[in-house]
């Protein structure tokens, strides 16, 4: 029975799709998209005897399409000249179906023997694979955990963090989306590709601070790489080294690490030192050693001219650009590499060759070496009077009439410090104060006198008061604020 059934499979699978589908639709059933299918049915209904086979291999292809099908017309051509090629040629199979009619029990008698074939080698295969030692699942686990409580004994968590903060994280994003002014003169570096590192303890942002384009062009061109160029910024009090470093962190989500110099300033203040914890030696890392160690920090060395000598020779190795930079730890022995795109910023009111004006006490001359470890110097001048005058409006809400006054106050004693009249020039945040003062209801005098005098030497005063007097109309002040 098995044998005439595939006899009939053999015959119907020299048909086309279209002549099965024919002989599916003359016994009422539904037609198949695919010729496997037609033929396992239309060998069924011969079987059963709802078609004869003659039927069936008399039959003409049928002219309905196939269900679900959606062929390109130039193909359908094609199939359709091969269909009426393969239906002339019909007859000529017939006359084969009688011969593989002959063949067809040898076939079956080929097929069991390899199926015999086949099991007997399963069965061969599986005796070996079965005969395989298994791994001991207890002993794999028991080394597991040897090679665990290793790692755990010889990589200590302050290792795993330091790794961690070595990695590299951020994202390109052009300084045209990101900064709000990224043109001076003939150059627009709005395309400029920059990385934002999204460090969440990155300072906060102040939207209205006025960057020097030409200033943070170079300092984004600094950045722009691994190993990237220190940069020596250059100018008098106030005229926003600070903020700059600061803001410039804050945009591009970089963690800021400031460290403020003076002459009192040791090396474990920034460096790191032996101290006593709980009855024990131990070494404390600094501000500079932490920072050093996490990937894409700013380090703002702030006021340094002021640092002394041996302070600053420490620092030589690290603000070095090379891929070996490192400071070596007396202490413990240990070498603490710096962590990718760790930059260095130093602010100075000199450019590093100290001051002459007298303006500056305690300014040192810095080692040439040093500066060479810094590849460009920006040089600040304080704000345009139209600029100061809209920051102070943007920070107090001051009337513009009494931001005015307060910028040529401020301008004509910066210029009385530049001859050497004045120990040093009015910063722009004693401005804020004042402003600040005047705005909350202080009388104008008296809010003068706390926020700018008062931190002056007392052989300033005479030199302020004559610039109050003749830059301040306070009647005029007065009523640019509403009578207060």
């Amino acid at each position: 029975m098995t044998t005439n059934l595939k006899t009939i499979k053999a015959q119907l699978v020299l048909l086309s799709l279209g002549q099965l589908n024919a002989a599916q639709e003359l016994a009422g059933v539904l037609t198949s998209t695919e010729k496997a299918s037609a033929v396992i049915d239309v060998a069924d209904l011969v079987w059963h005897g709802a078609l004869s086979l003659d039927q069936v291999l008399n039959i003409r292809a049928s002219v309905a399409k196939p269900v679900g099908a959606v062929v390109d017309d130039a193909l359908r051509q094609q199939v359709n000249a091969i269909s009426a090629t393969a239906q002339g040629a019909a007859t000529q199979v017939e006359s084969a179906l009688s011969v593989i009619g002959r063949t067809s029990a040898d076939v079956g008698t080929a097929l069991t023997q390899l199926r015999s074939d086949f099991a007997k080698l399963s069965s061969k295969l599986e005796t070996r694979v079965a005969a395989i030692s298994k791994p001991d699942e207890a002993k794999i686990q028991a080394s597991l955990a040897n090679l665990f409580d290793q790692f755990r004994t010889e990589v200590t968590p302050e290792r795993l963090t330091q790794v961690a903060n070595t990695l590299g994280v951020f994202k390109l994003q052009r300084a045209g989306d990101i900064f709000p002014v990224t043109a001076y003169g003939d150059v627009d570096f709005g395309d400029l590709l920059v990385g934002v590192w999204g460090d969440p303890q990155a300072p906060e942002l102040v939207s209205d601070y006025v960057f020097n384009p030409s200033h943070l062009h170079q300092s984004l061109i600094a950045l722009d790489d691994p190993l990237p160029d220190n940069v020596w910024l250059a100018g008098e009090r106030g005229t926003g080294k600070t903020e700059f470093v600061t803001q410039l962190a804050a945009r591009l989500k970089r963690r800021l690490f400031r460290v403020n110099f003076d002459e009192a300033l040791e090396r474990a203040d920034f460096i790191g030192g032996n101290t006593i914890e709980n009855s024990s030696v131990v070494w404390k890392a600094g501000i500079i050693t932490q920072a050093i160690q996490h990937a894409g920090s700013i380090i703002l060395l702030d006021e340094i001219g002021f640092a002394r000598a041996q302070s600053v020779s420490i620092l030589h190795s690290l603000c070095e650009r090379s891929p070996h930079r490192a400071i070596a730890i007396a202490e413990t022995g240990e070498r603490i590499p710096v962590a990718s795109h760790v930059v260095f910023f130093g602010a100075d009111n000199s450019n590093g060759h100290g001051d002459t004006s007298g303006n500056f006490a305690g300014v040192r001359e810095q080692n040439s070496a040093f500066l060479d470890r810094f590849s460009f110097t920006l040089r600040f001048e304080y704000l345009s009077a139209a600029d100061e005058c809209n920051l102070i409006i943007n920070r107090t809400a001051l009337p513009l009439d009494a931001a005015i006054a307060i910028v040529q106050f401020a301008n004509v004693a910066r210029a009385k410090a530049r001859a050497g009249l004045l120990t040093q020039p009015p910063s722009l945040r004693q401005l804020f104060a004042w402003a600040r003062a005047v705005k909350k209801g202080l009388p104008v005098e008296q809010a003068f006198a706390n926020a700018i005098i008062n931190k002056f030497p007392a052989d300033c005063e005479p030199e302020l008061r004559g610039v109050f007097n003749a830059q301040i109309d306070i009647v005029a002040f007065k009523q640019s604020l509403g009578g207060v």
